[in-house]
């Protein structure tokens, strides 16, 4: 797949994530991460599904974040699955606690919780999603300036022979 990668139709989402399905039941995906797309810190957020993530290639940090009503200031977004416009906001503190997965490593993420990644460029991982009924999705930025759509677009070829490139320089 990486190595004829601009033959292939790909979802592309601004944080620097290509994301092509590997199945009709949007159970199964492929992540090609390259942070250079993104000039912000990462979004902390949760997800409508339950995932595991696993490194075939590179290198991931996962954070997990916890309110504590201390720590660092969030701007916290919140809305219903595909209703990013009528979300709401406040403020939220959260804590996070981080830890570095690389090739063959995998982690558990539950819907409800929220995190945030830093990637290698190039890493590639490979998730399998299992979708709940989320009634909320939420996303934390450092300040309101920088709300960014979750939403995918599709990939130019230019972008996926880029992602490719990078990616491949792991194997």
């Amino acid at each position: 797949m990486l190595h004829h990668a601009e033959y292939f139709p790909r979802r592309m989402q601004d944080i620097g994530l290509m994301s092509p399905r590997l199945d009709d039941r949007r159970e199964y995906r492929l992540h090609v991460w390259d942070p250079s797309y993104w000039d912000r810190e990462p979004p902390v957020h949760d997800h409508p599904y339950d995932f595991t993530s696993t490194v075939i290639a590179g290198e991931i940090t996962n954070a997990r974040y916890e309110e504590d009503g201390v720590s660092d200031q969030y701007v916290r977004f919140r809305c219903s699955p595909g209703a990013e416009g009528e979300r709401r906001s406040d403020a939220a503190r959260l804590s996070s606690t981080a830890t570095i997965f690389n090739e063959g490593s995998q982690y558990h993420q539950l819907a409800h919780e929220l995190h945030a990644s830093w990637q290698q460029p190039g890493t590639v991982t490979a998730i399998r999603c299992q979708w709940t009924e989320a009634p909320e999705l939420t996303v934390c930025v450092r300040d309101e300036g920088s709300w960014r759509s979750a939403q995918g677009r599709g990939a130019t070829r230019e972008e996926i022979k880029g992602f490719a490139t990078k990616a491949l320089e792991w194997f």
